[in-house]
């Protein structure tokens, strides 16, 4: 079990700086161990995360010790050992116990393998108490706004819940400059990497995409798109003319798939952040995509012409969407932190309304949070100079599960194409 102690020290990392990107953190510690492990440290670490408030629950349960003083050390392995022992499953309980005592201090090792020991012990009575708990905070570690959120637009909250609390499975696009769809496909058959197709999208879903990465991520065979933000592109494809602007750009994979559906429009691709446009420049190239043109700018003051037909205004956001792969992103989401989004996507759409004119916007943020969605909506759908267009057709053509808003389509989770909640309003800005 030499993955438990790299993922200590990640999860260590990520709760003394809660602020930081789980993500980022992961990737930079493995990039600089290169471990055989790798998979197994970020199941454990996304798992700790994604059950961090129900784990709590249970040290609570199990500790004679208050769990505020505990320190964070071993409320840590206490974590990571009661994850594995009832959510994983998948080793002997006597190792788990031993492998976690042993990265425990020397004064704590009676504490640790004593909670531990009697958890597993009573195995029954730990999963009888999981499967009662009725706060919804505590059994899907998640906080109150993403709650309250969720319930005004879902069919069912607690499947949906349930959803966004499982690992992600990833969807890829094959780079059609490179290889086609159909030989890359065959290409995995002969390697045996276990795929599903996802045909209207055109795009493949992998489980364990670790041996995929491994293999051809380095030749440029393919790059990844969750099915909720490939539709974005596929709206863009069907509604754009000549001239295509994707204003919140980066990391660009929106721009790659249009351009991949529609090599003949010419697409300008413009991000505030120069390092993020800087490494989507380098992928362009790599990839030999250089008719998509990239520049920097504050899209708020934009010393832009008025030349586009369509625009994408993918805006920055809390990302609430997509917790199943940012599941840290369940606890930190609180009203400043929405407040903070909604104030720049409003700065953001009203600036593209008053700048351009006779051209199609697609709205579109990977969030289900009234403020950023409906919210920011609200007073561009209420102007007289834009127009709301019906989507209906499009996204029910994909298979997306949707709920109307009053202006635009929240994509709400379905299992069969495994999207992330996307929110998205196509408007017309009139001539």
């Amino acid at each position: 079990m030499k993955f438990l102690n790299p993922s200590y020290l990640v999860l260590r990392t990520f709760y003394n700086n809660p602020e930081k990107n789980l993500k980022l953190i992961l990737q930079d510690f493995l990039k600089k161990e290169n471990s055989i492990h790798n998979d197994s440290i970020t199941r454990t670490v996304y798992g700790v995360i994604r059950k961090d408030n129900m784990l709590s629950y249970v040290i609570k349960n199990f500790s004679t010790t208050k769990i505020n003083k505990i320190s964070s050390n071993n409320l840590i392995l206490l974590k990571i050992g009661i994850y594995l022992l009832i959510f994983s499953r998948s080793y002997p309980d006597y190792a788990v116990v031993n492998e976690i005592v042993k990265i425990a201090s020397i004064k704590s090792k009676k504490y640790i393998n004593g909670i531990l020991r009697n958890i597993a012990r009573n195995r029954d009575k730990t999963e009888n108490m999981i499967k009662n708990i009725q706060d919804l905070e505590i059994k899907y570690s998640i906080s109150k706004p993403l709650i309250n959120n969720l319930r005004i637009i879902s069919k069912n909250l607690e499947k949906d819940l349930e959803y966004l609390n499982k690992e992600p499975l990833f969807h890829i696009r094959t780079n059609n400059k490179i290889i086609k769809f159909n030989e890359f496909k065959n290409l995995l058959l002969e390697n045996k990497i276990e795929f599903k197709e996802q045909k209207k999208f055109k795009s493949l879903e992998i489980q364990k995409p670790g041996k995929l990465i491994k293999k051809y991520l380095n030749k440029r065979y393919f790059y990844f798109q969750n099915t909720g933000s490939q539709i974005i592109s596929l709206i863009a494809a069907e509604f754009s003319n000549k001239h295509a602007l994707d204003c919140c750009a980066a990391p660009g994979t929106k721009s790659i798939t249009l351009n991949q559906i529609r090599p003949n429009l010419r697409i300008f691709a413009n991000d505030i952040n120069f390092k993020r446009i800087a490494i989507m420049n380098k992928f362009l190239r790599e990839n030999s995509l250089e008719k998509i043109q990239i520049f920097v700018s504050d899209i708020t003051k934009p010393a832009i012409k008025n030349r586009f037909d369509f625009i994408i205004l993918d805006a920055p956001c809390t990302s609430s969407g997509t917790l199943r792969k940012n599941p840290d992103l369940k606890l930190k989401i609180n009203d400043k932190y929405i407040k903070k989004n909604a104030t720049k996507q409003n700065e953001i759409i009203k600036a593209v309304v008053n700048k351009f004119s006779n051209t199609y916007v697609l709205y579109s943020v990977c969030s289900f949070i009234k403020e950023e969605t409906e919210g920011i909506m609200k007073n561009i759908s209420e102007n007289k100079k834009t127009e709301i267009i019906d989507i209906s057709e499009i996204l029910s053509f994909y298979d997306l599960i949707y709920k109307k808003g009053n202006s635009g389509f929240y994509l709400l989770p379905n299992p069969i194409i495994n999207n992330d909640i996307f929110y998205l309003s196509l408007f017309k800005i009139k001539p």
